[in-house]
């Protein structure tokens, strides 16, 4: 055996045990590098401002900088757990995904500083001439809707453990691990609330139908700092209902109505803030002799709260969060009586002269 044919023999062995080596032993496991993260219980309670449980929520973080790392839409709306490493997040939670409403729409919710909630503009429904808003446009009385925010700092003690390290990629648990949990608790705040307006009128026998419009509240809100915006819009008051005032006064009686609102625009929540021509309140009326009515009241500073009493007055504690109520007296408006029927019916009208006192009337033969 030549020395050639000998080395190409010892090299050939060389490579068949790599191979039996490489072939007989386990692999190593893949690593991944990961960082740690603090466990976060958020736990909702809709009952205690909002009286009621969604079907479902949105829960959205937003990174230090206001940019939106994480969009939750879950129908588990009293708990939801996140993961999050050291920093500084924000978060926003609202009842229902936003593509459910159909009275609002939503702006920019991948910005937590201009994330807002918007009235749609009211459909359906043709406009006379009388009812031309007098501030904004019409928009669609909207839905009942809920909203928390917050801010969570994670710091180095919420953390599980080291900050960085290499972990097992089969051991998927060691990424997460939930050794200490931090709870954050969450008391959603209706952003709607109801107006009640109700008035005072004379010859209410004379009122066929009554409708009605609002100018100058509020559009909409904005989800990081639950403020209403500041630009206004129109509400359109047609589900009017009339009864007797008092049993002394027969011809007297109130019209009585109530909306879904966003309530008074941002900077005018207070009666102080407010002049009387920023809310304008115009009544359309339908009387029985055929004829119409239009009359208009400044009324912005006829608005006012309801303040609630028991156990609501103890869990709402944000003025502009209450119901709103205007109460005014129409009954100095003029509203015409019906006037006599006219009768058309067959035959003729005859017109005679009045009888004259006296006289002698002699007749010729």
């Amino acid at each position: 055996m030549t020395k050639t044919t000998l080395r190409a023999l010892r090299a050939a062995a060389r490579v068949l045990a790599v191979l039996c080596v490489l072939t007989a032993c386990e692999r190593r496991p893949l690593e991944v590098y990961t960082e740690d993260v603090a466990a976060i219980n958020v736990e909702i309670d809709w009952m205690k401002n909002f009286g009621m449980v969604p079907s479902g929520m949105t829960l959205m973080v937003y990174d230090d900088q206001g940019d939106i790392i994480r969009n939750i839409i879950s129908n588990n709306v009293t708990r939801q757990t996140l993961y999050l490493p050291l920093g500084t997040y924000y978060m926003t939670i609202f009842n229902h995904s936003y593509e459910e409403f159909g009275s609002m729409h939503f702006n920019d919710l991948n910005l937590h500083h201009s994330a807002a909630a918007r009235a749609n503009p009211l459909r359906s429904h043709a406009l006379t001439y009388w009812e031309q808003p007098t501030g904004g446009t019409y928009m669609q009385d909207p839905e009942d809707i809920a909203v928390a925010t917050d801010t969570i700092v994670v710091t180095e003690e919420m953390l599980a453990g080291q900050q960085y390290r290499f972990a097992d990629y089969r051991d998927r648990a060691s990424l997460f691990p939930d050794t200490t949990v931090t709870v954050f608790p969450e008391d959603p705040y209706p952003m709607t609330v109801t107006l009640y307006v109700k008035a005072k009128i004379k010859r209410r026998q004379s009122v066929k139908a009554i409708t009605a419009n609002i100018s100058g509240m509020a559009d909409g809100f904005y989800l990081n700092r639950i403020d209403r915006t500041a630009e206004d819009g129109t509400l359109y008051l047609d589900d009017w209902k009339m009864q007797k005032y008092g049993e002394d006064h027969d011809s007297l009686g109130l019209i009585t109505t109530q909306i879904a609102t966003f309530g008074m625009p941002h900077g005018k929540e207070l009666s102080t803030e407010r002049d009387s021509t920023d809310n304008v309140l115009t009544f359309h009326l339908d009387l029985t002799d055929g004829d119409v009515q239009d009359v208009s009241f400044n009324v912005g500073r006829d608005v006012r709260y309801i303040y609630p009493s028991g156990r609501e007055a103890q869990v709402r504690r944000r003025e502009d969060l209450y119901d709103l109520k205007i109460e005014i007296d129409l009954s100095e408006v003029i509203i015409a009586p019906p006037k006599p029927p006219v009768t058309t019916g067959a035959g003729f009208d005859a017109w005679v002269d009045p009888w004259e006192d006296g006289g002698t009337i002699e007749f010729g033969m």
